[in-house]
């Protein structure tokens, strides 16, 4: 789930006259999120998710790390932010890096649109809203998923990745509720200036795992660390700011068009630019059971809910 940064917060009245500037900026964050999975899948699938994901949490931590506003809040804001981070992340990244070792690049981005569905249903956890609309639209993106993955060629690595793609959006959808959470009760000024705080969490959370895999850093191909610089410091760190910015100058509509835009041109990317050849009447089907699964799921949000945008190449519904 090429889900990177956290939430654009949208406001009436934070003038958007610059809407030109802003699809601009929305463009250039979409196409570089939507090359994200491609990347991955080609140079990195062979490596150790847990260094992968360690060295990309720590390359975003440092370019978000002067925007840092910590002495803002309390101590258990901090270790909450840490925890959320660690968790939407960290756990997110290392079970979504290790299943493109299972999948095509094409079939992780399509899977990871699911994720919506796991944010209602943590919603519905606590409002008791929804129970039906949330049981018709996990039936319908998981009927779609199994489409992509129906008639391939036998091999016991399908299923764990297509759990592991689920799992990744369980672990994001979870962070991206708890962030409201944390954002209503201590009342974070800017998302901004908490996201290296976020990204330290899941660098943390993934440490242990790279630990005894930084022996093969040396190893590296020229490709191989270009790429990792690519996810952290371009993918999870600068594209999070210019989304973040271009998100304050375009309408709503446009916003969420773009939101859901990472998808297709991740699809797309992976057949034109990575050489991968799906069936394109499953991609199809699938595509169309996957949206009529995600819209059912965006229909169970309340009024009330704020109109946060996940920023994140992964996210189904927003960093790669």
């Amino acid at each position: 789930m090429e889900h990177q940064g956290m939430t654009a917060r949208i406001h009436p009245d934070n003038g958007r006259t610059c809407g030109c500037s802003g699809i601009t900026e929305l463009t250039a964050v979409s196409l570089v999120w939507a090359f994200s999975f491609g990347i991955i899948r080609s140079s990195l699938s062979g490596l150790d998710p847990s260094l992968v994901a360690c060295l990309r949490m720590l390359l975003a931590c440092l370019v978000m790390l002067p925007f840092l506003r910590a002495g803002r809040l309390s101590v258990r804001a901090v270790l909450l932010l840490m925890i959320t981070g660690a968790v939407q992340f960290g756990l997110m990244y290392l079970v979504y890096i290790e299943s493109f070792k299972s999948l095509e690049a094409w079939e992780v981005a399509m899977l990871t649109v699911t994720t919506p569905l796991f944010v209602a249903a943590f919603e519905w956890l606590s409002s008791r809203r929804g129970g039906i609309s949330i049981l018709a639209a996990s039936t319908a993106a998981v009927a779609g998923g199994a489409l992509l993955l129906w008639n391939r060629p036998a091999s016991p690595g399908f299923v764990d990745g297509l759990i592991l793609v689920q799992l990744s959006n369980v672990f994001f959808a979870a962070g991206q509720v708890a962030f409201r959470r944390i954002d209503s009760a201590f009342r974070i000024p800017r998302t901004i200036e908490v996201m290296a705080l976020m990204y330290l969490g899941g660098f943390i959370a993934t440490l242990p795992g790279a630990i005894p895999a930084a022996g093969s850093i040396h190893a590296l191909s020229i490709l191989q660390v270009a790429s990792i610089v690519y996810l952290g410091v371009i993918a999870s760190g600068i594209c999070f700011m210019l989304w973040n910015q271009g998100a304050t100058k375009v309408e709503p509509g446009v916003l969420a068009a773009f939101n859901n835009a990472k998808i297709p041109l991740s699809v797309l990317a992976s057949i034109l630019c990575f050489g991968e050849r799906p069936s394109l009447w499953k991609l199809a089907v699938g595509s169309l059971l996957i949206l009529a699964g995600v819209l059912a799921g965006r229909a169970v949000r309340s009024p009330e809910a704020p109109h946060d945008l996940r920023i994140t190449e992964k996210n189904g519904s927003s960093c790669g």
